[in-house]
């Protein structure tokens, strides 16, 4: 007669001699199925949601821990005007992450809680393969950089990089090609991209895998990993590639710290112009003169570039210096502050004296308005690519800004 505990002992020394990979092969056999059944959907749209929500629910069913949120919809980046096409599977932060619009439709998240996005497809042909390159492309270049803090208690906290996000490719078979043809795509599209933008990982169920190694049998799963000197191979690991695909996806969440949700970033973002991240005043206005009044301007890429160029040939200086020069004293109550002894660009082609060097009255008049005098005074600060510059307010004219519509 079986009792309880030989009955317990059986399913133990199941549990104890169950053979993972087969079971993910068994897994695997059924999305296939799964997918192949979606065949008889008529409705393309309908057909790609289905598909899309296979994966999803294989991922939520206890795959990944629950502080992993697996969502659809758009991200949205620190830079003004910035945000990703429509992500098919968005892995984000569902603990201290938000969703700044969400609706059974569409969700759209701030980049800050996504730790990556997988594209799916059902056929992976070059074109596929090459249209979720640049969506990959598109998210990764809005990725926040810097550092997160994290709070140890007793008054300490410790600094770590910004992680990177991920991008994953999977898609339910080849379409006519093979793992060796989309691996000459990726190496072509990859020469041309910088490699904080490539993929990191591609799955073809049931046919291989590609993802990038930095040395020999040294893989570069997560996206601080991949650098130029990495590159991409492929294996064919059949029936294994859904758990070997699942694994990697896991390891890469278990490796990444977000950090806090800064929403205040998001109210108002800097701008993206040309290839600088900017913010600050003076950055856009309205045309005064009377032939375009009211038109709106923005500083031009090619005068930033001026910035930037003129500052780094005379250097930083700690903004404490800068007040120094400025207002001839740090002016009161800033004395403690530890932004004193941040470095800063200060920029003063015209070598404008500090308000403390004209004189005791440093207003004019001009048509009957009172104006102060051309000093570092009126000076105001940008920050680009994330550094500080305190830009001397007479440093531009009129061709260094750009019309870019009415208001």
């Amino acid at each position: 007669m079986l009792t309880y505990n030989d009955a317990t002992q059986s399913r133990a020394a199941l549990i104890q001699f169950m053979d993972t990979r087969t079971l993910f092969q068994k897994i695997s056999q059924k999305m296939r199925l799964d997918f192949e059944a979606s065949a008889e959907i008529k409705h393309s749209g309908s057909k790609g949601t289905f598909r899309e929500n296979t994966l999803r629910t294989f991922l939520s069913e206890g795959r990944l821990p629950s502080k992993y949120g697996i969502g659809s919809g758009e991200i949205v980046g620190r830079v003004r005007d910035t945000s990703s096409r429509q992500c098919d599977v968005v892995i984000y932060d569902a603990l201290n992450g938000v969703k700044l619009l969400y609706d059974e439709s569409i969700q759209v998240f701030p980049i800050d809680c996504v730790y990556g996005i997988i594209e799916v497809k059902s056929g992976l042909s070059k074109t596929e393969l090459i249209d979720s390159l640049e969506k990959i492309k598109i998210f990764k270049a809005m990725a926040p950089v810097g550092h997160v803090s994290q709070h140890l208690g007793g008054g300490f906290t410790m600094f770590h990089p910004r992680p990177h996000p991920f991008g994953l490719v999977f898609a339910y078979g080849l379409a006519g090609n093979s793992l060796d043809s989309l691996l000459k795509n990726l190496k072509e599209w990859e020469a041309d991209t910088p490699a904080a933008l490539w993929p990191n990982y591609v799955c073809v169920l049931e046919a291989g895998v590609i993802y990038h190694q930095g040395k020999v049998f040294e893989d570069c799963l997560d996206s601080d990993q991949i650098t130029a000197k990495s590159w991409p191979f492929a294996l064919s690991h059949k029936e294994d590639s859904l758990f070997k695909f699942y694994c990697a996806l896991h390891d890469m969440c278990a490796h990444m710290q977000l950090g806090p949700v800064e929403l205040t970033h998001y109210y108002d973002p800097p701008l993206q112009i040309g290839k600088y991240v900017v913010h600050g005043r003076e950055i856009e206005g309205n045309r005064m003169n009377s032939d375009e009044l009211g038109g709106k301007i923005r500083i031009t890429e090619s005068a930033i570039h001026k910035v930037v160029t003129w500052c780094s040939a005379n250097g930083p200086m700690l903004y404490g210096d800068v007040m120094q020069k400025r207002f001839g004293s740090v002016p009161a109550g800033m004395e403690n502050m530890p932004q004193l002894n941040m470095e800063v660009f200060l920029y003063n082609p015209d070598n404008l004296p500090g308000l403390h060097e004209v004189g005791p009255n440093p207003f004019t008049t001009i048509e009957k308005y009172p104006t102060m005098v051309p000093c570092l005074a009126s000076a105001f600060e940008w920050t680009i690519d994330g550094k500080l510059y305190v830009i001397a307010s007479q440093g531009f004219t009129e061709i260094d800004y750009e019309n870019v519509g009415s208001t």
